[in-house]
Formats: C-alpha cells, structure tokens, sequence
C-alpha cells in the first residue's frame, strides 16, 4: 500500500515530463555524449574540469548516454514506485556530474537545470519540488533579462533578434535611428524581466505563465531555420521550457491539505531523515539563486572568482568572456578537412588566420561553444597539441565586456606556451 506522500509523488506530473524532456535534449546533442570515435570528430578534444584519469573520461563517454537514457526511462515507466523513482534521478544527478567533470562542454544550461533538478527531485516530495522549480525558473528568467540590459546584447544580438522580427514584418529597420533601434532590442530582455515579475505574484502567475509559453515560442521561430539557424538542442530547449511553463504555472495544481503533517509518517528517524534532505535541497536552490550574482565581478575570469556565464543565464548574451585564436598559414596544408573549414581568410594579408572555435562546435558537436575564456583556452592549447604546434597558434584573451561601454581587457598570446602558461592560472 502506497504511503501518502508516494500518491503525492504519482500525481506530480512534472517528474515524467521532464524525464522525458531531459532524453529528448540529449538525443538533440548525441555528438556532445557521446565517444569522439563513433562521431569521427576526435579533432576536437574533450576538456575536463579537473585532471582526470585518462580511462575515466573514456568510462565516462561510453556509459553517459546509456545511463542517462536509461535512467529516463526507469523514472517515466517507475512514477508510481517512489524508491525507484528517486533512485533513478539520483542516477542522473552523479552521470551529470561525471559528465561535466570529464568534459566542461557538456555545461550547457539546460544540462545544468536538469543537474540541479535531478538532485531536488530526488531530495524532496512532490509537494514541495513545484515551488523549488518556480524559484528556480524565476531566477532563471530573471538573470537572462539582466545580462541583456548590456551595450553588447543591444548592439549586436539584440539587432539580430530585431531584424529576424522586422523582415518577417517586412520593416525596414536600417531607416531607423540608433537610438530606436537600440531602445527595441531593449524590449527583449524587458518582456523576460516582466514575465519574471509576474511569476513572482501569485494573482499573477498563470498570465507570466502564458506570457512564457508565448516568448519561447517565439524564439523557436527566432531561431529556427527560417530565422537565425540556431542549434537543435537550443530550440528543443525553448520547446521544454514552454512545456515547464505549463506544468509549473498555468496547469491548476491540486490542493494538497489533505496531505498535512497528520498524514504524513510520525516515526522520528523518517521525519529527521526528510528534514535532512529538505535542508540539504533548500541549500542546491539558494546557491543556484546567489551565485548568479559574482558573474560580472570585475571584468577577468582569473582577477575575482566568478560563477560560469552559463550557470548564471547569460543566455544569448554576448558579454562572456572569450578567447580568439590564429593559427599560421603554413599550418593549413596539414589540417583535416574539418579543422580547415573553419579557419576564416586572412583578411589582414599578415599570414595568420582566425580558427573559428565557434563554428567548429556547432559543426562537430552540433551545439553553442562554452561561453567561457576558461574553456576556450583549454580547448585551443588542446587542439594544439594535438597538432603539434609551437609557434605556429598564437591567441589573445578577452575579459567580460563592461556593462555600459562594451570594452573588455585583453591579454595577447604569441605562442603555445604563453596560451599554456595563462590557462594554467585557472
């Protein structure tokens, strides 16, 4: 006979859906999971976290997706079995972890939702993970907004966003001030921070809601072929989130008063052992809600710690932090045919060209780079050294844009050692 809380649990639809969403997105990323052999990509090296065991990471990119998938299914077709329910997401939440100890590319946002989702659904009931994930997703609309209110975003992807809208509209923004045009790439972020606001207000919160469903729609069509061409994990992303919407602030949510603590168990180790693990959860929510906050602390990566650029929503947001590589012209006639594709002509006839690493993740793995210079230094010393060069590859390293103005430090490599020594102040 089911305990009280496990008819809880059963009737949460959020915990299905978003097992399912979870393998649909990594089904949309299969290259970022899974072993460079079987993509023919192994031109593109993983990059841990820390240093790792060689045979681990190789552990790791065998049993992710098998894993992942698989613990998917055990919590979709197990939702009435509260023990194996819970041991299943408890599964996802360490593979997740592996995951991005092994390789920090698998960081994309919604990996790390799902990772701090994995870990609330298996620390708490049902009656309480809805309000954990509308905080969460508050915090996560709300910091996506703040990073646009930036000289970067108005200037450049909010004018993208724009003219996508405005040629379907059959506007003619070139014909606008700068000063309009900058004010209506303004309304992006605001639509996101008023839904935010709205969300927070009770009375409020099926029309943010709606308002939310609505604006991820949108940007699947913003993004989408017939629009600026994003990935399609990104906008199956968009897809999921406009479902999340639904369950978490328009679906009617039943009373749940029955389910007092007069129902629930009164034997002391159980009720300290949920105390525990509810404390434990209420710790995962606010540090994903604070950290956000250090992201823009001062402007290098190495000068203030800083929470990722992704993990604080920064998201189609171009003030993260980057680095730019050049490789020599001499190099090219030994570079394999995907490697050449993305290096960029040498528009300043100096000899060196641009390898493009952001192209060449949404070529090879089919997904955004990691927005962070920490990573894309990593990634270029990698390939590299993999290639065998010297003083062939040369870099130079730009901090998060200042908010108002857009400039960023810079830091320039002339050589492979000098890219080693600046990544190994990470």
């Amino acid at each position: 006979m089911n305990s009280p809380s496990n008819q809880s649990d059963r009737r949460d639809p959020m915990s299905r859906y978003w097992a399912v969403s979870l393998a649909l997105l990594v089904a949309a990323s299969f290259r970022l999971w899974v072993p460079a052999e079987w993509t023919q990509t192994a031109f593109y090296p993983g990059v841990p976290l820390f240093a790792v065991p060689v045979w681990f990471v190789r552990f790791a990119a065998y049993a992710t997706v098998p894993l992942l998938v698989g613990s998917c299914a055990v919590v979709f077709f197990a939702d009435r079995r509260d023990l194996l329910r819970r041991t299943g997401w408890l599964t996802i939440a360490v593979v997740l972890a592996i995951a991005f100890l092994t390789d920090q590319h698998r960081l994309q946002p919604w990996a790390y939702q799902s990772f701090l989702y994995a870990w609330l659904f298996w620390l708490l009931p049902a009656r309480l993970t809805t309000t954990a994930f509308r905080v969460l997703t508050i915090s996560i609309y709300f910091y996506s907004s703040m990073g646009k209110f930036d000289f970067q975003f108005l200037h450049t992807v909010g004018q993208e966003f724009l003219g996508t809208v405005a040629r379907w509209l059959s506007m003619d923004i070139s014909q606008w001030d700068q000063r309009s045009r900058l004010i209506a790439a303004g309304g992006f972020p605001s639509v996101e921070l008023t839904l935010a606001l709205l969300l927070m207000i009770p009375r409020t919160r099926w029309i943010g809601g709606l308002l939310a469903i609505i604006m991820h729609v949108g940007l699947i069509v913003i993004l989408s072929p017939w629009g600026m061409h994003h990935s399609l994990g990104v906008i199956c992303w968009n897809a999921v989130l406009a479902g999340q919407a639904y369950w978490l602030f328009i679906y009617p949510q039943r009373e749940r008063s029955s389910e007092s603590q007069d129902s629930m168990p009164r034997d002391e180790t159980t009720v300290c052992c949920r105390s525990v693990r509810v404390g434990v959860a209420s710790v995962i929510v606010l540090a994903a809600v604070l950290l956000p906050l250090t992201e823009r602390r001062g402007r290098s990566n190495r000068g203030n710690w800083h929470w990722d650029h992704w993990l604080s929503w920064a998201l189609y947001s171009p003030h993260n932090s980057r680095v730019q590589i050049e490789v020599h012209r001499s190099t090219l006639d030994d570079l394999s045919p995907a490697l050449r594709e993305v290096v960029l002509e040498d528009s300043n006839e100096d000899a060196w060209c641009e390898l493009d690493l952001g192209q060449l993740s949404l070529q090879t793995r089919g997904v955004p780079i990691l927005p962070q210079a920490r990573y894309q230094l990593k990634l270029a010393n990698a390939i590299a050294e993999q290639q065998g060069w010297t003083h062939e590859i040369r870099g130079v390293q730009r901090s998060a844009s200042d908010r108002w103005d857009g400039t960023r430090d810079e830091q320039w490599m002339n050589r492979l050692e000098a890219m080693q020594e600046a990544a190994r102040q990470y």
